[in-house]
């Protein structure tokens, strides 16, 4: 299977997801250290808009990994889901894989449909991530991880 394959159907996944529910804007998937892979919008954004689809990527991989690692401090373990609630909207994040897969909806979306859908994908994502994501982006993960261990926050 090559590369256009899988990503023909990253595509093709996160189109049924952005249409599965009214109210959600964004779907991007990032690699661990917030690289936006792939998103689908609703909305045709202007390239000045693309960059913030990056920045909702990086900042929602950083967050992703400072919230795994606040688990593992508390012995919570890893995360099921994320949701981060704005006055706003909504940032849901789950892992897939070497990856993470956000979405960003209006507020009033109904938070169980979001996260079955996000949990009904995951898998999928997760097989074609993992086959492309190169292993030594699990070494800048490590990096990024150790920023928000509680035992090095002291140190910054």
């Amino acid at each position: 299977m090559s590369y256009s394959d899988d990503e023909f159907k990253l595509k093709k996944i996160l189109t049924s997801i952005i249409n599965s529910a009214p109210g959600l804007n964004n779907v991007i998937i990032i690699d661990d250290t917030g690289v936006t892979i792939l998103s689908q919008s609703k909305f045709k954004f202007s390239d000045h808009q693309n960059i913030s689809i990056k920045k909702i990527g990086a900042i929602g991989g950083a967050v992703f990994i400072a919230g795994e690692e606040q688990g593992h401090i508390l012995g919570y373990g890893n995360i099921d889901l994320q949701i981060t609630e704005y006055y706003e909207g909504m940032i849901f994040a789950i892992k897939v894989g070497k990856g993470v897969l956000c979405i960003s909806t209006d507020r009033n979306v109904q938070i169980g449909f979001i996260r079955a859908i996000m949990k009904k994908y995951a898998p999928a994502i997760s097989t074609i991530l993992n086959r492309y994501l190169q292993v030594d982006q699990g070494e800048i993960s490590k990096e990024v991880k150790e920023l928000f261990r509680s035992d090095t926050i002291g140190l910054l």
